[in-house]
């Protein structure tokens, strides 16, 4: 390949050989020079690699946002200190990524900053390597610090439970529910009335699915109507948690506890048009999965709901993992562990430790009181 460099003077034109030849020899000779935007990088390069890696879908998504956040594509923060603007030589210094990471534990938390310093690795930094443009993973035995200005953790992650009284009558609200109820037509963008509709049912549907299997948020939003429900011969309904949509990689079978709930389940899988539809699916085309990022925050609007609602204030910062410790609380003392762990998907150390609320003590208040009595 024949490069012409012009300036003003023999030494310029000399510099500016120079810094071709460099860029050449760092790009392999291709399309992709050191002076690049690094923006351009990450779209053209890294998300396919995302795209095509043998990820879990879970995981897949979680790594297209944090590779998001990277790039400062945030609709709730501005990021000052994302790749954006930089060129692929000058956001590859260390300060460049450690400012990078830091900004994202400080606006979004710790773990988020994590899978970010996850994601630099291993689908930009080793891309980069590869196409010969820069040497070496500058964050390699690099230490940074993620914690002491990361942004809280303020959403209960397990380990709290609904009393029997509370969780009923969740249930009991939900399904008298209409989805139509509040809602308005937007006056202005591209959604509906009818999308909103339809975003406040899944939102419901998805609730009262997880308060009566315990299914993480990520398996019930995964499983498909064909492939992972199923009919008993006594009419119990059956969700087939299999080994690629659970968390654990371990398959399992998970009743649906509520015969209303069940039904309402299957009332939505005869409406369903497509095939396989999930059985959430995205509010606009059940073939394809919800959207993690909308899932979460409808999920939070009807959390906050029903919090005002029904007076219980646990729900103002518990999501999804909420039933899990409530069904192993409430089913404590009348299913053995080994079977409640499996149900839930783990094992019996981890049922304990995060999905059983030991904080509740009116069990061991009863039982004092029989063995005064005796």
């Amino acid at each position: 390949m024949n490069r012409r460099s012009q300036g003003a003077t023999r030494g310029e034109v000399r510099q500016r050989a120079k810094v071709t030849a460099d860029e050449l020899l760092a790009s392999g000779g291709g399309s992709w020079k050191t002076t690049s935007p690094l923006l351009e990088y990450l779209e053209q390069v890294s998300r396919p690699a995302i795209e095509s890696a043998p990820l879990r879908p879970n995981s897949r998504a979680r790594y297209r946002t944090v590779l998001g956040q990277l790039a400062g594509d945030c609709k709730e923060h501005s990021h000052v200190d994302s790749l954006k603007g930089h060129s692929i030589s000058s956001g590859t210094r260390f300060r460049a990524l450690e400012a990078c990471l830091q900004e994202i534990a400080k606006l979004h938390g710790a773990e988020s900053a994590k899978q970010a310093r996850t994601v630099l690795s291993k689908y930009v930094l080793q891309q980069l390597n590869r196409d010969e443009l820069i040497h070496g993973n500058p964050l390699l035995g690099m230490s940074i610090d993620l914690k002491t200005n990361a942004k809280p953790v303020t959403v209960e992650r397990g380990g709290k439970a609904l009393t029997r009284t509370q969780y009923y009558s969740v249930l009991d609200f939900l399904l008298d529910l209409d989805p139509a109820d509040g809602q308005s037509k937007p006056r202005r963008g591209r959604w509906s009335l009818d999308d909103r509709i339809a975003k406040r049912r899944n939102a419901i549907d998805l609730t009262l699915l997880q308060a009566t299997t315990g299914l993480r948020v990520s398996e019930a939003n995964a499983i498909t109507f064909s492939r992972h429900m199923e009919t008993e011969d006594d009419g119990t309904l059956h969700v087939i948690v299999t080994e690629d949509i659970s968390k654990t990689h371990r398959e399992r079978r998970v009743p649906v506890l509520d015969d209303r709930v069940a039904q309402r389940l299957l009332t939505r899988q005869n409406a369903a048009t497509g095939h396989p539809a999930y059985v959430i699916g995205s509010p606009s085309d059940g073939t394809t999965i919800w959207d993690r990022r909308n899932c979460t925050a409808e999920i939070a609007k009807l959390y906050v709901e029903l919090a005002q609602e029904l007076h219980i204030k646990l729900l103002d910062t518990s999501r999804t993992h909420v039933w899990r410790a409530t069904l192993n609380s409430l089913l404590l003392t009348q299913v053995p562990e080994v079977i409640r762990a499996a149900f839930f998907g783990h094992d019996a150390a981890v049922n304990r430790a995060s999905y059983t609320d030991l904080t509740d003590t009116s069990s061991m208040v009863a039982a004092a009181r029989r063995l005064r009595a005796v």
